[in-house]
């Protein structure tokens, strides 16, 4: 117990993701595979950015609309437009994670469990 009370506090994770969500909970953030969806529409590869991030259109669009929002609309309507637009990114952010989730979780890449997380080696401390 005493081994694992360190881990816990030290948090040295084994794992080689980059991702912290990831290296602690095991399981792929809101905005895992938005790097290689990018990189594969600077390629031209639409269609392997779509299997990658389904939102990766909306991180290129947003800023573009918020640049034209911010100029075009008062101080107060480009507020509420932001807090509102933020607001919406973020829902949709997460339900599109939940159905990757459900869909691919554990077994396809990115969405596949991390054995050296934080929690699965805690888990695997608890029950084997």
């Amino acid at each position: 117990m005493t081994q694992l009370f360190q881990q816990l506090i030290l948090f040295k994770t084994r794992s080689k993701e980059m991702c912290p969500f990831r290296s602690i909970w095991g399981i792929s953030c809101p905005g895992c595979g938005m790097t290689r969806a990018l990189l594969a529409v600077l390629k031209g590869d639409l269609l392997a950015a779509f299997y990658y991030h389904l939102l990766w259109v909306v991180v290129i669009l947003y800023p573009l609309i918020y640049a034209i929002f911010k100029v075009r609309k008062s101080k107060q309507d480009f507020d509420v437009w932001k807090n509102k637009s933020i607001k919406i990114i973020i829902r949709l952010f997460l339900f599109v994670w939940i159905i990757r989730i459900i869909i691919f979780f554990p077994n396809v890449p990115p969405l596949d469990f991390e054995e050296n997380s934080l929690l699965g080696r805690l888990l695997q401390h608890l029950f084997y």
